[in-house]
């Protein structure tokens, strides 16, 4: 530094670096330059970018630094990826190895799960001929029994006849022994199905932790090529400085001299533009004033053409006008119009205004106008108005009686339907006082017609009063108290109006097993006492043991559904016959 020229020293400590320009104060000759590339003069000058070349070249000098000094950082980061890559790599051979091992031992347990249900598919099948044959047994031995009821002569035949049947007590040690079998499969079958799932998680546990190790190597790998980049960029970048730096040593004294040329024919500029704008000022006040003044003048002009129009206008209307009436004169009355007053023997002391004149003539013009001409068909016109009369009255005669029977048979259904609609509230409030007593083992309840003492305008309000409470309104019960008063109603609705089928869905999710088995009993009772066929949907234990038949869906393998039915009262007969 101490070899430097005075001048570029002089320069050199006009010029200020900080980190960001704060809009200071700069005195003549003084700069700032930022760390980023900005330049401002105290003349209010800036300049960013290539445009500063000591800013440029401070900014190049810093990255160089900064380059220079990351770089053994970015080596050991390399080399710490390296390792870190050679430490996944082992941990993923461990994984495949332990992932060969799981499927090993996932194949051996599919083997396993499939033979087991092979065999409680055998056995299921055993069950269903056992039971077959149980079934033709026990109807073989209904129909004995008939025979002997009906003819008692026969008894004797009949007792050989049930002597010959076969003794069941070998069939059901048989049975027996099949259901044990099967039990085994099932729990042989649960077990393979326990141990594939834990198998399944594992597999899954460390497919995910192999996906992670893979994930981490290429990331590591994607880093190790982006610095290996990084530092070629870093060898190229620090090359082409240097260039760039033996380049522009000698353009600080260049840019110099040139600014101080700058600055001499800038001054001079100034002081021209002070003057031109001095000059500008004078000839827009001057501007101003005159199109003040021209604006004052084509106003007046515009006003002065507007009122010469008007005139001209004026005139041209009475000229035509009077051409007008002349024409008018010769045309009605044969001669010119300063001669009509003699003609017509008028004075012309009694001819008002013009104005009144015309307003007249226009009057009766109009009147004349709305007489209209005259109509030779008006006759033909009153007959066929009087025609379209008549028929217009007879229409609306049978219109009337229309609407008179109209109105008759409305009130007849209206009459009918309140009998009727009567007689069905009556018999279904009936049905629903007595279920919901029964259901409830207690309580009252009935429904009322409200808002209106028509039945078919009225609505329809549920009351309820459970046992150990107060007669209130459905809407104020709770969940299960609802849902079992809903259930009364709508088998005292099927009690009056029976269907072949009822679907009841998750009506009993609500209720609890006491208000089940009151539920369960009332759709026996309801299955006795109608021909309805009633399809329960639910998942409630209590609900489908009460059931006939049991319908359902089961998964015998991974992606594959078989519809499954039930019939629990043939089960139950059998085993109690057995």
């Amino acid at each position: 530094m101490s070899t430097r020229p005075p001048a570029l020293a002089r320069r050199l400590a006009q010029i200020f670096v900080v980190d960001t320009d704060g809009q200071q104060h700069l005195a003549v000759g003084q700069r700032i330059v930022t760390r980023d590339g900005q330049l401002r003069r105290w003349d209010g000058f800036t300049a960013t970018g290539t445009g500063a070349a000591a800013a440029e070249r401070l900014v190049r000098r810093n990255r160089l630094a900064a380059l220079q000094a990351a770089r053994p950082v970015a080596a050991k980061a390399l080399d710490e990826a390296e390792r870190t890559r050679a430490a996944i790599n082992e941990r993923i051979a461990q994984a495949r190895g332990q992932s060969q091992t799981a499927r090993a031992a996932l194949q051996r347990a599919e083997t396993a799960a499939r033979d087991a249900l092979r065999q409680e598919d055998r056995a299921a099948a055993a069950l269903e001929r056992l039971a077959t044959q149980r079934a033709d047994l026990d109807i073989r031995a209904y129909r004995i029994a008939d025979d002997v009821a009906d003819a008692h002569a026969d008894r004797t035949r009949a007792e050989a006849a049930m002597a010959a049947v076969p003794d069941g007590t070998a069939n059901a040690r048989q049975v027996a022994a099949l259901q044990y079998d099967a039990e085994r499969a099932r729990a042989a079958v649960a077990q393979a199905r326990a141990d594939r799932t834990t198998l399944d998680r594992g597999i899954a546990t460390h497919r995910e932790r192999l996906s992670a190790a893979q994930a981490d190597t290429r990331s590591w790998r994607a880093r190790a090529g982006e610095a290996a980049k990084r530092i070629a960029a870093m060898d190229t970048r620090e090359t082409t400085l240097g260039a760039d730096l033996a380049a522009i040593a000698a353009r600080p004294a260049a840019l110099d001299a040139e600014i101080a040329t700058l600055d001499a024919g800038h001054q001079d500029a100034r002081t021209t533009a002070d003057a031109l704008l001095a000059t500008e000022r004078t000839a827009e006040t001057t501007a101003r004033t005159a199109d003040d003044a021209h604006r004052a003048a084509t106003e007046a002009l515009a006003v002065a053409r507007e009122a010469r129009a008007g005139a001209i206008a004026r005139v041209e209307n009475h000229e035509a006008r009077r051409l007008d009436l002349g024409r008018l004169s010769g045309e009605r009355f044969q001669c010119p119009a300063p001669v009509l007053p003699e003609r017509l023997g008028f004075a012309v002391a009694d001819v008002r205004a013009p104005a009144e004149e015309s307003a007249t003539h226009d009057r009766l013009t109009t009147d004349r106008e709305r007489i209209g001409p005259v109509n030779l068909v008006a006759e033909t016109e009153l007959a066929e108005l009087e025609e379209s009369a008549r028929s217009n009255a007879v229409e609306r005669e049978e219109l009337g009686q229309a609407v008179n029977r109209l109105r008759g048979s409305i009130g007849t259904l209206n009459r009918e339907g309140r009998q009727r609609l009567l007689a069905a509230f009556e018999a279904v409030n009936g049905h629903f006082q007595r279920l919901f007593t029964t259901l409830f083992d207690g309580g009252a309840a009935h429904l009322e017609l409200i808002d209106s003492d028509d039945p078919l305008e009225a609505g329809l309000e549920i009351m309820a009063q459970p046992p150990g409470k107060r007669l209130q309104s459905l809407t104020l019960l709770s969940g299960g108290e609802q849902a079992l008063t809903a259930v009364a109603l709508i088998f005292g609705l099927f009690l009056t109006n029976p269907a072949p089928i009822c679907v009841l869905d998750e009506v009993d999710a609500p209720l609890d097993d006491a208000n089940i088995e009151r539920f369960c009993d009332l759709l026996d009772r309801m299955s006795r006492d109608t021909d309805t066929r009633y399809l329960v949907v639910t998942h409630n234990a209590v609900t489908m043991s009460r059931m006939h038949r049991l319908f359902g869906v089961t998964m015998i393998e991974r992606g594959v559904s078989r519809l499954v039915s039930v019939d629990l009262q043939a089960a139950t007969g059998l085993i109690a016959t057995a």
